[in-house]
Formats: C-alpha cells, sequence, structure tokens
C-alpha cells in the first residue's frame, strides 16, 4: 500500500511541475544545455517487454524542446547501474559536438540535478 501512495504522490508532483511549466511558459521552447548526465529512452514502450534499450550520455551539450518533467528508474536495487531521477525531458534533440540526432523514437532525459546550465534559444 505505501508502494501505491508514493507512487500516486510522485505523479501528483510531477504535474503539478508540468503545470507550473506550463504557466511560466517553459514548455515547448528550445533550450540548450550543458549536463553532466542524459538518458536517451523510447518515448513508448510495450508494458510486456522484460527490458527497454536505452542510451547513456555523459558530460554533454545539446539543444532540445522542453516537452515535460519526468521520472526514470532504470534498475530494482540502487546501484552502480541504477538510475533514479526526476528529469526534465526533452524532445528533437541536437547532440552537440557532432549534431548528432537521437533517435525519433526516443526523449532525451536529464536528471534536474545534472543540469550545469540551460538557456532558451528561441
Amino acid at each position: 500500500m505505501a508502494l501505491l501512495t508514493r507512487l500516486k504522490r510522485e505523479r501528483e508532483l510531477i504535474g503539478v511541475l508540468d503545470g507550473d511549466a506550463q504557466i511560466f511558459g517553459f514548455l515547448d521552447n528550445t533550450y540548450f544545455v550543458e549536463t553532466s548526465r542524459a538518458l536517451s529512452i523510447p518515448a513508448y514502450h510495450d508494458p510486456g517487454d522484460a527490458e527497454v534499450s536505452y542510451l547513456s550520455f555523459y558530460s554533454l551539450s545539446f539543444e532540445g524542446v522542453f516537452k515535460c518533467f519526468s521520472k526514470v528508474q532504470i534498475g530494482r536495487v540502487i546501484g552502480a547501474s541504477s538510475v533514479r531521477a526526476l528529469c526534465l525531458t526533452f524532445d528533437n534533440t541536437t547532440v552537440l559536438p557532432y549534431f548528432d540526432g537521437l533517435p525519433d523514437d526516443h526523449l532525451f532525459h536529464v536528471p534536474v540535478l545534472a543540469v550545469n546550465s540551460i538557456d532558451k534559444t528561441n
């Protein structure tokens, strides 16, 4: 029961953050971001799939459209390869310096605490 309560509170928090981002005009704008960590994760996956492939990036700059807040949780046990983070989520992302795009079906998730700088570009 405690897990369901926690999940409900997390969904409510993300809803509040998304609502505030909309009110203040942050959503659907393009930003240049410098970050120490980012994850490229498929936007959709079949819940029946046992595994989801993702790409992990470290110390990078990118430009993308801020779409929403998200919670990313990878791994069941906290350890070297697990991730649990509140993230800023971007679409139409270009990773610099090579101007690489991400797969079309992926969103770019940046843990809030990993953002070094963020500047609106449009």
